[in-house]
């Protein structure tokens, strides 16, 4: 018994060795557990929105691709309750335009009075236009025609508002006084207005928005244009903000540039979450961005480089692929 036992340890040394491995790294092998994945709720914003399609979509390649991250993409009523959930740490990542970010990083804006929220930036993602529009049969051509007339200003709890709030401004038009103010989604602005509830309605998207073009089909909207003058001084006053025009035909009915104002949409996480899954975040979205592509035209511009420009601080994880990539 002994020299068979004696047999079976040298036979067990034998195939170890030719394994490559020792006895203590065979069992430490073995002890290893999978590496479990880290939920990220990436909140969004309503469904027929841009940041919707687009965070959806995104949140399927990383998860094709990814043993490090699982991407839950869920519809938010927008930019604001992103980053108060995301502050709190009931989500982890969220949407928003850029100035809502910087005004969370800085504690300025929106959160002069709170604080600067518990949120960094992870990534630049592509441009949203703004767009105001009426019906055809009603005499609003310019900004200044919306005096005294009920005016959607974009969806509560979002950062939306305060862009056609600065444009009503630069028109000298109190945006709480001199118009009926009304708050609401893309849909039912438009829905409103169709209704003849409202007079125009406001809203930032990438262009061309899905519900705009529904809208615009009947040949019945107009878009409303700001002068070269006030979308200048505006800019001026707010960098987070940048003259634009949207091109002839990007809606039916369009049939001449319309000059407003854009601003970049952004991504942004709870500093909390690990530097390793930031980076493979970003590592996996920006890598796998072509099997995304196809679901809106305005995921052409998320590049390393329109990435890595956000106008606020990185988180560390971000900053490490930016760096790693060579653009930072």
């Amino acid at each position: 018994m002994k020299k068979l036992n004696h047999t079976v340890v040298i036979l067990l040394l034998a195939v170890l060795a030719l394994s490559g491995c020792t006895p203590k790294q065979a069992v430490s092998r073995t002890a290893e557990k999978p590496t479990e994945k880290y939920d990220i709720i990436l909140g969004t914003a309503g469904t027929a929105g841009t940041y919707y399609v687009v965070g959806a979509a995104m949140a399927q390649a990383i998860n094709n691709h990814s043993d490090r991250v699982n991407v839950i993409a869920q519809p938010t009523k927008g930019s604001i309750e992103n980053i108060n959930l995301t502050n709190t740490g009931d989500i982890q990542m969220g949407m928003s335009n850029a100035d809502g970010v910087y005004w969370a990083t800085t504690g300025t804006g929106t959160y002069a009075n709170t604080g600067a929220m518990n949120v960094s930036a992870v990534m630049s993602l592509y441009m949203s236009a703004g767009q105001m529009v009426t019906l055809r049969s009603k005499n609003i051509v310019s900004y200044a025609d919306l005096r005294g007339k009920k005016v959607c200003l974009g969806p509560p709890s979002t950062t939306i508002v305060e862009m056609s709030k600065a444009i009503l401004r630069g028109y000298g038009i109190d945006p709480d006084n001199g118009i009926t103010p009304f708050f609401l989604s893309f849909d039912e602005g438009l829905g409103k207005l169709t209704d003849g509830d409202i007079d125009a309605t406001f809203f930032v998207a990438g262009i061309p928005t899905a519900a705009m073009i529904n809208a615009a089909s009947t040949g019945n909207i107009r878009f409303i244009e700001a002068s070269n003058e006030v979308l200048e001084k505006v800019s001026t006053e707010n960098p987070y903000f940048q003259r634009y025009s949207i091109p002839a035909g990007t809606y039916r009915g369009q049939d001449t540039d319309v000059p407003t104002l854009k601003i970049m949409t952004e991504i942004f996480v709870n500093n909390e979450v690990p530097e390793d899954v930031v980076y493979e975040f970003v590592k996996n979205a920006l890598v796998y961005q072509p099997e995304y592509l196809s679901s809106h035209v305005v995921v052409v511009e998320i590049t390393p480089q329109t990435a890595a420009s956000t106008i606020s601080k990185l988180h560390p994880g971000a900053l490490k692929y930016y760096k790693e990539a060579g653009i930072r």
